[in-house]
């Protein structure tokens, strides 16, 4: 039986939300969020458990319910955006005994990416966007170089020409071509912006 634990969908339950008041409820529903990861890894049998990564508007959620929905697991949708709180999680993973697996969503195209956080009824102000998108990334790659026993996954998310979400997964046969690839995707907020301010 799969277990997906989601901060955004924990939101929706919170006395007084709406979706365009999300960021002030971000935090409460991601303590919430956390205290159910906790529950789930001492009482749950699954023995793998997807932290599932990328910066916000990436396609995490799709990819999730079109692409995860059918595996035996424990599933943490999150950003990721600090390596504090990644290393915090696949430290509680390994003391559960269970086996922490990386699935990352990284947007073909950051501006395509902040239209959709834009036109999204969750509301959050744009430094949200920046934010996650640079600091997940970070992450990721600070995973791939201390952690080299855990299984990543990139996952790329792009439109096709009718304008639906795909999704395809970039394979590499080498850690070190991992750790090449995640070190050019690094940028930071400052980057972002500068790409995304045609658009605003």
């Amino acid at each position: 039986m799969q277990i997906i634990i989601s901060a955004d969908e924990i939101k929706k339950k919170l006395s007084n939300y709406t979706p365009d008041k999300a960021e002030e409820f971000h935090h409460e529903s991601a303590a919430k969020a956390d205290k159910l990861f906790t529950k789930a890894l001492k009482e749950s049998s699954n023995k793998d458990v997807i932290l599932l990564s990328g910066g916000t508007a990436s396609g995490k959620t799709e990819f999730l319910v079109t692409q995860l929905n059918n595996r035996n697991c424990i599933v943490m949708d999150a950003t990721l955006s600090t390596e504090l709180g990644a290393k915090n999680k696949i430290r509680q993973i390994i003391k559960a005994r269970k086996v922490p697996i990386i699935y990352t969503v990284v947007p073909d195209d950051l501006r395509r990416a902040f239209i959709a956080f834009l036109n999204r009824d969750r509301k959050f102000g744009d430094s949200h966007f920046y934010k996650t998108h640079s600091g997940s990334r970070k992450t990721l790659l600070w995973i791939a170089s201390n952690y080299p026993e855990i299984e990543i996954n990139i996952i790329e998310s792009s439109y096709t020409p009718d304008k639906k979400l795909q999704f395809s997964q970039i394979k590499f046969d080498s850690r070190q071509k991992l750790i090449k690839y995640l070190t050019g995707k690094q940028v930071t907020e400052s980057d972002i912006i500068s790409s995304v301010s045609i658009i605003k």
